[in-house]
């Protein structure tokens, strides 16, 4: 699942390996905010390997982490 952070917190490892950070739509002026505790940047939507193929083949909507919301990607 997805996950929303700037470049400066990106996700490192643990359960998930995300593998490619891409513009949310209107970037850097769009809503996401990096869900780092203490940041306010503007976020990138992470994606895992699976996510990132999908988005290839022109997918531009995901689940995030906590499955609370979907995001949409340029």
């Amino acid at each position: 699942m997805a996950i929303m952070r700037c470049r400066a917190h990106a996700p490192h490892g643990r359960a998930r390996e995300y593998v490619a950070a891409v513009e949310p739509v209107g970037f850097p002026n769009s809503a996401l905010v990096c869900g780092s505790k203490h940041c306010e940047e503007p976020a990138f939507i992470w994606l895992e390997g699976a996510e990132k193929v999908d988005y290839d083949s022109g997918v531009r909507v995901f689940r995030c982490f906590t499955d609370t919301m979907k995001v949409r990607a340029a």
